[in-house]
């Protein structure tokens, strides 16, 4: 007896499901290919060509490793400016990564004030939307003068360095102290978003796992570096990316 073939109209669910996936897959990846793949192949060929400025527009030659060669060898500026890059970025996204998941696990437990606390600390991104921040920097941005030099900083207390500068402390006294209050508000400033993406991916964590590592009598330390840290290292990962690529295109007060 043979069994009758399905209809190519009677698609089974997990292949309506499938099929409708791609449907709504369709924008995002001809988006992908057309802004993202396209322009990287373009600035990979660029960097193995010559480029020469005509009548028409420009001209590539083909010169292989040759501007890689005078980059790392000939160029006396190349290999400070990425050593400059590489040192401040590398210390900006460990901090920014170590206190986004610190503030992520706190804000996880159940306590008072647990929304209140989430809200204070999403703040920042929601500040930091493009009418928001203009009228901040025209009309909230306060200008404080400390060891001769004038910077505008955003939610500081002026006060407070004037306090401290009334008591005769030396200039570097009064610019450690700047920049302190300022390297902490700018820190949770850039945490908003890598804050919120941790705190999902530690949400998503069956509970169960937790419940049996209680039963084998492992502390709130183990449960952290044996449950929750292996479970969220891809969301590290990717807030560790997001966080190299959005460092330099946030407004630095």
């Amino acid at each position: 007896m043979k069994i009758p073939k399905k209809s190519p109209k009677h698609l089974s669910l997990k292949a309506q499901h499938a099929k409708w996936a791609w449907v709504f897959l369709a924008p995002w990846l001809i988006g992908i290919a057309v802004f993202f793949v396209w322009p990287m192949a373009q600035s990979v060929i660029y960097s193995f060509s010559r480029l020469t400025i005509t009548a028409d527009g420009f001209q590539l030659d083909w010169v292989g490793l040759e501007n890689y060669i005078y980059l790392l060898t000939r160029d006396t500026f190349f290999p400070q400016n990425l050593a400059q890059a590489l040192g401040e970025v590398v210390p900006s996204v460990l901090m920014i990564t170590a206190f986004s998941l610190f503030i992520a696990v706190i804000l996880k437990e159940n306590f008072f004030g647990r929304s209140a606390a989430r809200t204070v600390f999403f703040i920042p991104v929601m500040i930091a939307s493009g009418v928001i921040i203009t009228i901040l920097k025209e009309q909230v941005m306060m200008s404080v003068s400390t060891g001769g030099d004038t910077a505008a900083y955003l939610f500081q207390a002026p006060d407070l360095v004037n306090t401290f500068a009334a008591f005769g402390l030396p200039d570097f006294v009064l610019t450690s102290i700047t920049d302190i209050v300022n390297g902490f508000f700018d820190l949770t400033w850039k945490s908003g978003v890598q804050m919120l993406l941790l705190l999902s991916a530690i949400n998503n964590i069956p509970q169960s796992f937790y419940e049996a590592a209680v039963l084998d009598g492992a502390g709130a330390w183990v449960k952290f570096w044996k449950i929750t840290f292996p479970m969220i290292t891809p969301q590290i990962l990717i807030n560790m990316v997001y966080t190299i690529c959005t460092l330099y295109t946030m407004i630095d007060f």
